[in-house]
């Protein structure tokens, strides 16, 4: 279960935001953009903060970050290809806007954001389920 999602701009403008609990996730993006993204420490895209794993993806040709945070007990195998799944929905859904930085707009991504989410799940479900 994912506990949080944002894509923002490297500027620091929040472009769309999921929240799944009520937990403060603040600090722990603070501590992603401090600890990884200003110091252009790439080479993973997986961070832990706290109780929380963060993984992300950068967009460097229209200046996004696209983050999820989820409880670091938990091993969801799809996380990596929802990103993916995301950051390709995103630029193909916005990429006007994106290309003439008309990024303080409302990005009503929250239908696309479900139903790849539950396609992503029930694909690692299904493969899970295969035999070996």
């Amino acid at each position: 279960m994912l506990d949080f999602f944002s894509i923002f701009s490297k500027g620091g403008i929040v472009l769309w935001c999921f929240q799944g609990t009520s937990q403060w996730f603040t600090p722990s993006v603070n501590a992603l953009i401090k600890s990884v993204l200003l110091q252009e420490r790439s080479g993973s895209s997986s961070y832990t903060h706290e109780s929380l794993t963060l993984k992300y993806r950068l967009d460097n040709e229209y200046e996004l970050v696209f983050v999820v945070a989820y409880q670091k007990i938990l091993q969801l195998s799809y996380v990596d290809k929802f990103l993916t799944a995301i950051q390709v929905e995103f630029r193909n859904k916005y990429k006007d806007d994106l290309q003439r930085g008309n990024i303080s707009r409302n990005f009503d991504f929250r239908e696309d954001f479900n139903l790849l989410l539950k396609e992503t799940v029930d694909e690692s479900i299904l493969q899970a389920q295969k035999p070996r």
